[in-house]
């Protein structure tokens, strides 16, 4: 006998599972892969890709990004997104842990403070790969390209597949964007400078590897575009061309000898190579959606392009005739708390995020991991002390997304004691930014005005008493560290080098003694001037971390040449007694 009631419950079935919201539908589904595409030293208006629908600056008058266009296309332009701080190695380790970098307690490059802070290092901090792995999803996962020297060796951290040169105790660094081997400088093949070719293989051939056969993650961090500019002969040339026809400047071009350009000389032609360089890095991101497509696991695969850090190869404009630095729109650029400094290329594509959609919700990069945590639909607890949010409200929903972070809003804390020590707190639409050294305080609207022009402090006194309060409370809270500290540590540093200086000066010297080297009195003379020298210049970067004390400058460093002639005018030589 047919059962009658079947057709109507299959009609209740398919309407109620029409009204199940596609976050339930995603979770039941297989698991998200995950890609991340970083550049270095990459500014906000350095790509072919318009990231502001209203202001045409945002967008490079040359270098082409076809493959960041594309991402465009089927993602999101996500226009308030923020690398972890203005330089590299801070924000490496953040986007890694998914905390803050005043968490992460590494907030600038060869950070003095930090070797006091965490003597035991970090191995006891979680990566984005570990916490795929502790989700037993099984998630297969890579890195390639510049890692985090200060975390180790990624195939140590969580990433089954790494490019790690062999034996190299801190993983991949900077200069293993020049060199293969650091050591014996061997230099890349002219078709792949800065290991853009082949960094770019790894990562299709990862995916060609394990697309639908299991869920990834891959990282593939490019050196470019960190100087020194690199590129392909036949990239230069190709954008050397479509340079002249465009009619740009072309004063002092010369032709660049070699198989592949390196280090160009000229303003036209560093122009032209830098062009050509991020042009070869994006050949990454067309080829990846490609392999994606060709594999069926594109619409299943989220994936995101940003920076470390604002632009490095900011442009120079006089401003009441001074000499100032923009990334596009954006006031300064790499090492600096200004817009241009952490507001960064970000775009990401994936399920939700609407194509072609313009996002202006501020992300951070150590959002990511809590995402990819969400997303995955892991149910393991986050690791202890993440401090981003998932974005997974704002891939769905777009501007009306909310993000609920640990942290009070978007931390940005610079201590630095060789540029400006700057700490600042994104929440909504305003930013706090506090001078360490002289207090001073600036408060920017920065949805309407992310030029940073009009300072909103002395009008919005309970604003900026609120935000500085909430920023002060969070460093506090993980001991961020103040500038004080930083330069106390500075000066520890110092001391204890100078110390081993001096130790590593009498044992040369009793071994002399021992030997009772003829020539005794000229081999200590010549160690001593060699101890005076390194003595001096120690001297001089601990005068220089003095004045940095009273540096008030938002975008100034201090006086090198003063510092040296001031130890100049009062050095006395050690005499080794």
């Amino acid at each position: 006998m047919k059962n009658i009631t079947s057709a109507p419950l299959r009609l209740c079935a398919i309407i109620l599972f029409a009204l199940l919201p596609s976050a339930f539908i995603l979770s039941a589904a297989k698991p998200p892969n995950f890609v991340i595409v970083y550049a270095d030293d990459l500014g906000y208006a350095d790509t072919s890709v318009q990231m502001m629908d209203a202001d045409p600056s945002t967008k490079h008058k040359f270098i082409q990004t076809p493959g960041l266009e594309r991402l465009a296309e089927i993602g999101g332009r996500f226009t308030a997104g923020y690398s972890p701080t203005p330089t590299c190695t801070g924000s490496r380790m953040s986007i890694q842990l998914g905390k803050s970098s005043a968490a992460v307690q590494y907030r600038n490059v060869n950070d003095v403070l930090a070797k006091y802070q965490r003597p035991e290092g970090w191995d006891n901090e979680v990566t984005m790969a570990q916490m795929l792995k502790d989700a037993n999803l099984n998630y297969k996962t890579a890195f390639f390209g510049k890692g985090a020297s200060n975390l180790g060796r990624f195939e140590d951290r969580g990433y089954d597949i790494t490019d790690e040169i062999p034996g190299q105790v801190g993983g991949n660094g900077n200069e293993h964007g020049q060199y293969w081997d650091t050591k014996k400088k061997t230099p890349f093949p002219p078709d792949n400078p800065k290991r853009l070719h082949s960094l770019r293989k790894h990562s299709v051939d990862f995916i060609n590897e394990y697309a639908g056969k299991q869920p990834f993650f891959v990282m593939v961090s490019h050196y470019a575009a960190h100087i020194p500019f690199a590129c392909t002969r036949e990239a230069f040339e190709r954008n050397k061309k479509r340079w002249i026809e465009m009619g740009f400047d072309t004063d002092g071009m010369e032709d660049v000898p070699g198989d592949y350009i390196h280090k160009p000389s000229g303003n036209a032609n560093a122009d032209i190579a830098y062009a050509a360089m991020v042009e070869e890095m994006d050949m990454t991101v067309v080829d990846i959606i490609k392999a994606l497509e060709k594999k069926g696991e594109l619409d299943n695969t989220y994936i995101i392009f940003t920076s470390d850090n604002g632009g490095g190869k900011a442009e120079l404009r006089k401003v009441n005739g001074e000499n100032r630095r923009f990334n596009g729109p954006l006031q300064e650029g790499k090492r600096s708390i200004f817009e241009g400094g952490i507001r960064v290329p970000t775009l990401i594509s994936g399920p939700g995020i609407k194509p072609g959609s313009e996002v202006s919700v501020p992300i951070v990069q150590y959002d990511f991991l809590a995402t990819m945590h969400d997303l995955s639909g892991s149910k393991t607890p986050l690791p202890e002390g993440v401090d981003g949010g998932s974005l997974r409200d704002v891939f769905y929903k777009g501007n009306s997304g909310k993000v609920k972070r640990v942290s009070p809003g978007i931390l940005h804390h610079y201590p630095c004691h060789y540029h400006p020590p700057i700490s600042s707190l994104i929440i909504g639409d305003y930013k706090l930014m506090r001078h360490l050294n002289s207090g001073e305080i600036r408060l920017y609207n920065i949805k309407d005005d992310y030029r940073e022009e009009n300072n909103l402090a002395e009008s919005m006194p309970e604003k900026v008493a609120s935000m500085d309060k909430l920023r002060q409370d969070y460093v506090d809270k993980v001991d961020g560290g103040s500038a004080d500290d930083v330069r106390e540590a500075q000066f520890k540093e110092q001391d204890e080098g100078a110390e081993q200086s001096k130790r590593i000066y009498k044992n040369k010297l009793a071994a002399l003694k021992k030997q009772n080297a003829p020539d005794f009195e000229a081999q200590k003379a010549k160690l001593l001037k060699e101890l005076n020298a390194k003595l001096m210049k120690n001297e001089i970067n601990k005068e220089k971390g003095r004045r940095h004390a009273q540096l008030h400058s938002w975008r100034g460093y201090v006086d090198k040449n003063a510092a040296e002639a001031h130890v100049n005018a009062n050095w006395v030589d050690y005499t080794g007694e």
